[in-house]
């Protein structure tokens, strides 16, 4: 999250200043949710197909036998295939709306973005249109030239982008 902070300057008064203009570790994570929901999906299942096996029986009895871990491997192989799948039909509706409030959503049309995925990565661009998609949620048409726009290349998730400046504070550092 990125936070502002109001600083008196000696001649224009109160000014907006944005605290933090680099994502973080987690709005680079949560650029990606799909992925973090597969790795939920394929962490819970295989915790929960571990307690199974190991209730009533101690950790070192299954650590230390080497065809019991060996089993377990062999296990958690399609396990963790089905966890990805379970995944996406369990977690990826919460995660992406969590994922996308944390790196700046709502946008709105003339919000500055950073771009946190994709061959355009690390640009610093112009939210300039929203548009809904076929999911219902809402999508960022950013600014990033006329062919761009004609072939809709410019169409990104809320959650890929990381919001630097709303439209209000940029509007107020040109005042």
């Amino acid at each position: 999250m990125q936070f502002v902070s109001k600083e008196r300057l000696p001649e224009t008064g109160w000014q907006n200043k944005v605290a933090s203009v680099t994502p973080s570790v987690f709005n680079k994570i949560c650029a990606y949710p799909v992925i973090v929901s597969w790795v939920l999906g394929a962490c819970a299942l295989n915790v929960f197909i571990f307690a199974s096996i190991l209730h009533g029986a101690s950790l070192s009895s299954i650590i230390f036998d080497w065809q019991t871990m060996l089993i377990l491997v062999f296990i958690f192989i399609p396990s963790t295939g089905l966890g990805f799948f379970l995944g996406m039909f369990t977690c990826w509706p919460l995660v992406r709306i969590i994922c996308s409030k944390y790196n700046g959503a709502p946008l709105k049309v003339g919000d500055q973005v950073l771009i946190l995925t994709g061959p355009d990565k690390g640009k610093t661009v112009e939210v300039w249109e929203i548009t809904v998609g076929q999911g219902g949620w809402e999508l960022a048409r950013l600014n990033l030239g006329e062919e761009r726009s004609q072939k809709f290349r410019d169409i990104f998730e809320e959650y890929s982008l990381f919001k630097i400046k709303d439209k209000l504070q940029t509007a107020s550092s040109l005042a």
